[in-house]
C-alpha cells in the first residue's frame, strides 16, 4: 500500500511553524492548498488545514531509503531534539520483526514525527554525505485513532486494505494494516504512542492510498475518511500559506 494523500488538522496558531519547520528547515516543497499548508514528502502529499478549537496532533512516519538512515537522523536532529523513552537515553530505535529502525521528534505542531528505513525494502538512494528531504520516500504510517480497532479494520478490508502485523483481538495493541511501505496504525484512544507514551487521541483523518479501483470508507465510530485511489499521484508543488 502507498499513502498517496494524507490531510490532518492544526491548531490555526501553529501555522506559521509548520511552515517553517517543514518548508524552511527541514526543506520540503511546498504545495498549493486552500487555506492550509500543504507540502510534499517524497511520494505522498501531506497537508495540515487550521482549526480553532482544538489542539490535534497525530502520529506519522517518513520513509528512509534502507542505505540513508544514519544520515537522515543527523539531518533531523539538528532541527528537532530526537525524542526518548522514559527510561532511557536512546534515540535509536531497533524493530527486529520488521527488520528496520528508526527515531522520533515533534514537530511545532507536537505531532510525533518518525523516520523509519525498512532494510528488507529495496529502495536505496543514490546520494552520499548530508541527507535532504527529497531522498524521502513519502509517509509509510499514519495513526488512526478510534474506540473499537476491530470494526474499524473491517471497514478497512474490503478497500484491500488487511492486517500484516499486529493484532485486533488483544485490547491496547496496535493493528498495522497495509504494509511495510504504506501502513494505517489502528489504534485505541487512551494508548500510548510511542516513544514518549503520549495518549492517542482521535482527531480527524482524512488519507487516499493507492488501490486497484477508486472507493472510499467513513471508518465506523470515527470522523476519519479513508479513499483507494486507482493510478493516483502526487500533483506539483508551489508555495501555501496558513491563515
Amino acid at each position: 500500500m502507498r499513502i498517496l494523500q494524507a490531510r490532518l488538522e492544526a491548531a490555526k496558531a501553529t501555522g506559521a511553524a509548520l511552515s517553517h519547520f517543514y518548508g524552511d528547515q527541514l526543506g520540503f516543497p511546498m504545495l498549493a492548498d486552500k487555506g492550509g499548508l500543504g507540502f510534499g514528502v517524497g511520494r505522498t502529499r501531506l497537508e495540515f488545514s487550521p482549526t480553532n478549537d482544538r489542539e490535534p496532533f497525530y502520529h506519522f512516519a517518513f520513509r528512509v531509503p534502507r542505505n540513508r538512515f544514519v544520515a537522515a537522523r543527523e539531518w533531523l536532529a539538528r532541527h528537532a531534539e530526537l525524542l526518548s523513552e522514559h527510561h532511557s537515553n536512546e534515540t535509536t530505535f531497533q524493530f527486529p520483526n520488521w527488520n528496520a529502525e528508526a527515531c522520533y521528534a515533534h514537530d511545532p505542531g507536537g505531532n510525533i514525527v518518525e523516520l523509519i528505513a525498512h532494510r528488507g525494502l529495496p529502495d536505496e538512494s543514490p546520494d552520499s554525505g548530508p541527507f535532504a528531504a527529497r531522498e524521502l520516500l513519502g509517509v509509510c504510517e499514519l495513526g488512526v485513532v478510534g474506540d473499537d480497532p476491530p470494526a474499524m479494520a473491517r471497514a478497512l478490508e474490503p478497500l484491500g486494505i488487511k492486517l500484516w502485523d499486529g493484532t485486533l483481538d488483544l485490547p491496547g495493541r496496535l493493528a498495522f494494516m497495509g504494509g511495510p511501505g504504506g501502513t494505517l496504525i489502528l489504534a485505541a484512544a487512551g494508548r500510548g504512542w510511542m516513544p514518549t507514551g503520549r495518549v492517542a487521541e482521535p482527531f480527524e483523518v482524512n488519507v487516499d492510498v493507492a488501490g486497484a479501483q477508486d472507493a472510499e470508507v467513513t471508518v465506523p465510530g470515527t470522523p476519519h475518511q479513508v479513499r483507494t485511489v486507482a493510478g493516483g499521484g502526487l500533483i506539483g508543488a508551489t508555495c501555501a500559506t496558513m491563515s
